[in-house]
C-alpha cells in the first residue's frame, strides 16, 4: 500500500523540547537537594545544642524500648528442637461487639463519662428459655475439640516413614 523503507524505523523529534533547558533544570534540582541537606544538618546542630537533658533521656528510653522489642521478636522467631514437639492449639477468638443496642461501646468507655448498665433481665430470660426445636447435629469431628483440624507434625511423618522403611527392608531381606 505505502512504501516504507526496511527495516522500519521510528524517529520522533519533540517540538517543544529544549535540551539546554533540561540541563539547567537538572542542575537546579541537584543544588536544591544539596541545599536541603545542608539546612537539615544545620537544624540538627542547632537543635542538639538547644535540647534539654530530659529530651535526651526520652530519646534514649524510646530507642531502648525499640531495641528490646526487636530482641524479643528475634528470640520469638527462633526455632528450637522443643518446637518440633510442641503441642499446637486452635486459635481462639474473643469477640467484643462494638455496638450494643445502637450505642457505640468503644466511644463511651474511652471517654469514661458513660458506662453501659448490664442488661440482666434479658440475659436471665435467654438463659432459662427452652428452645422449641432443638436440632442436634452429630458430627464426626467436634469443632470444640482442641485437637480438631490439627495437622500432623512433619517429624511424626518422617518417623513413621522411617519405621515403615525399616519394616519393608527387613521383610525383603528375609
Amino acid at each position: 500500500m505505502f512504501e516504507v523503507e526496511k527495516p522500519r524505523r521510528f524517529h520522533y523529534e519533540p517540538r517543544f523540547y529544549d535540551p539546554e533547558k533540561e540541563k539547567w533544570e537538572a542542575l537546579k534540582k541537584k543544588y536544591a537537594i544539596e541545599q536541603e541537606r545542608k539546612e537539615a544538618q544545620e537544624g540538627k546542630m542547632a537543635g542538639s545544642e538547644g535540647k534539654m537533658a530530659g529530651d535526651d533521656d526520652l530519646q534514649y528510653f524510646e530507642q531502648r524500648l525499640k531495641d528490646l522489642d526487636k530482641e524479643e521478636r528475634a528470640n520469638a522467631s527462633k526455632l528450637t528442637w522443643r518446637d518440633l514437639f510442641r503441642k499446637r492449639e486452635m486459635p481462639r477468638f474473643h469477640y467484643q461487639p462494638r455496638f450494643v443496642d445502637g450505642i457505640d461501646t468503644k466511644a463511651t468507655t474511652e471517654s469514661g463519662k458513660e458506662q453501659l448498665p448490664p442488661n440482666d433481665d434479658e440475659s436471665l430470660a435467654d438463659k432459662y428459655r427452652a428452645a422449641r426445636h432443638q436440632i442436634k447435629i452429630k458430627r464426626r469431628f467436634d469443632i470444640s475439640d482442641s485437637e480438631y483440624m490439627k495437622p500432623i507434625s512433619g517429624t511424626k511423618i518422617i518417623l513413621y516413614c522411617f519405621i515403615v522403611f525399616l519394616l519393608i527392608s527387613l521383610i525383603i531381606a528375609f
